[in-house]
């Protein structure tokens, strides 16, 4: 599975091999835009033409069959493929805010989803789209190199690729174990992982999927010494970390809370990591929302909630639910609650 081509802020990451019209039997294509000013009206008048805008459109010879995709007058996202017509909900892309649009076609109608993400607003929208015919690159490539002007990140993948929005950590991380310090990479589902504590949490489900990382969709690093950590460890923005001490009880009322690494961005102890374009991340699953230690920084793996959210149809058995599923977890912060702690924490020290 790799990405067959990959544009950022029009420059070519990876140029594709071919703009084949050869039929797949899945294809993944990411855009990531943000919302243009409308025109103005004819005649100098200050008012913006309520037209649709069309944002994208692919290079494929038959115009039929080419991934269209248009910003509407109401600012909903509107797709247009073949047979395939889908409509997000109105503003889901308002002037200036960044959106992240991921459309995979699946010849067997399972895994076909067009998927729209604010992540201005924090909305995401799924839809299901069920093309007809087996879609090709070049339905998906750019027509035109103005498009990669609009659209400031675009990727195409001969595949499916996954969604990622999961909790996370790169390839080659170390993990506590009762049998010793692992990487992640060597870890199976039955396995027995270490918390902070020591006591050991049997390993439910575990899968690696690769990322694109540019843009929004980048993912952070966490650098050592903050958070207990002995290296840097890149982690994807869901991943949440368990936060203790005096400051959070002072703060939060409590011993214990969880932050989600997006929201602690600050530029120094956490800052996004856009320096390779894809990266393998490897996502967990526990029997409970135990926190488990990654280069020693306690972690919470992700839940069934998380996983089942993104509506992955190729989940493992393993991670079929079950009564401890409804185990509650941690209070979790919000981003304003978040990065308020992160500035005490940095005060105390």
């Amino acid at each position: 599975m790799s990405w067959h081509a990959i544009w950022s802020e029009g420059r070519v990451l990876k140029a594709p091999q071919a703009f084949s019209d050869a039929p797949l039997r899945s294809m993944t294509l990411w855009l990531e835009l943000s919302g243009p000013r409308r025109p103005l009206t004819k005649r100098g008048r200050a008012q913006p033409r309520q037209v649709p805008l069309r944002l994208w459109r692919g290079m494929s010879t038959d115009p039929g069959k080419a991934i269209t995709i248009y910003l509407m007058p109401d600012n909903a996202l509107r797709l247009v493929h073949g047979d395939i017509d889908l409509m997000s909900a109105p503003n889901m892309m308002r002037t200036g805010e960044t959106v992240g649009l991921r459309y995979v076609t699946c010849a067997e109608g399972r895994n076909d989803t067009f998927d729209v993400t604010n992540f201005d607003q924090g909305r995401t929208q799924s839809l299901r789209a069920g093309l007809a015919h087996l879609a090709t690159m070049a339905e998906a490539c750019p027509a035109a190199e103005g498009y990669l002007k609009v659209a400031h990140i675009a990727a195409v993948a001969p595949d499916l690729v996954p969604a990622t929005d999961l909790p996370g950590v790169e390839s080659g991380a170390i993990i506590a174990t009762d049998q010793g310090p692992r990487p992640v990479d060597a870890l199976q589902a039955g396995d027995m992982l270490l918390d902070a504590s020591g006591e050991a949490h049997p390993l439910r489900w575990i899968e690696a999927r690769p990322r694109l990382c540019m843009g929004r969709n980048a993912p952070m690093r966490l650098r050592a010494p903050y958070f207990g950590l002995a290296r840097d460890l890149i982690v994807t923005p869901q991943t949440r970390i368990l936060q203790t001490g005096p400051v959070v009880d002072y703060l939060c009322g409590t011993d214990a809370v969880l932050a989600q690494v997006g929201d602690l961005a600050n530029g120094r102890a956490v800052f996004r990591d856009r320096h390779q374009a894809v990266r393998t991340f490897y996502h967990m699953m526990l029997d409970d929302p135990a926190c488990i230690l990654v280069e020693n920084c306690p972690i919470e793996t992700a839940h069934l909630g998380d996983v089942m959210a993104l509506g992955d149809p190729n989940l493992a058995q393993a991670a079929d639910p079950s009564d401890s599923d409804l185990t509650p977890s941690l209070p979790l912060l919000d981003r304003a609650s978040a990065r308020a702690l992160l500035t005490a924490n940095s005060r105390a020290a």
